[in-house]
């Protein structure tokens, strides 16, 4: 079973299984503008509150494992994947996504929710084509302004990527 495990996340990291959940997830938000329809926004918000739960209860990603057995050859830019990161960015994702359902449905601000929606969608084609997360950036900055403000521990050291003050 450890085996197992260890092609899954070898699968996960240098694989294309994740990108292909972000594809999926961007494409629902991007029809959800398209059709100007809610559902597809919140099928999109399903798979992200999966996501945060565990990368292996997301279907787009569990199908993608399923069908691709092989892991690419590591090569410069490779390692796409990063559990903790595509989690806090699934978690910002579905907190956005709250924010705009609510504005569009409670506040009858359907504009302002419409852009909110936008920027998951963003996140996510731009996750999936170029590998930059907006969301992985904004979880890994608060992280480690909480580990230098001593508000958050268990991170080993050295991990943080802010330097404030130069420490």
């Amino acid at each position: 079973m450890i085996g197992f495990m260890s092609t899954v996340r070898e699968r996960l990291e240098r694989g294309y299984a994740m990108r292909a959940q972000r594809i999926a997830e961007g494409l629902l938000l991007a029809a959800s503008f398209v059709f100007d329809d809610l559902g597809p926004a919140y099928a999109a918000f399903g798979l992200l509150a999966l996501e945060v739960i565990s990368p292996l209860a997301s279907p787009v990603t569990l199908l993608w494992l399923a069908v691709e057995r092989r892991v690419p050859p590591d090569r410069l830019g490779s390692l796409y994947y990063d559990a903790a990161g595509a989690r806090g960015a699934a978690a910002i994702s579905c907190l956005v996504l709250a924010s705009a359902f609510a504005l569009i449905e409670w506040a009858v601000l359907p504009t302002l929710g419409r852009i909110l929606i936008g920027a998951p969608a963003a996140s996510c084609f731009l996750s999936a084509t170029v590998g930059f997360c907006a969301g992985c950036g904004h979880y890994a900055l608060a992280r480690d302004l909480l580990v230098r403000a001593g508000l958050l521990r268990g991170v080993p050291e050295g991990a943080c990527d802010v330097e404030i003050d130069g420490r």
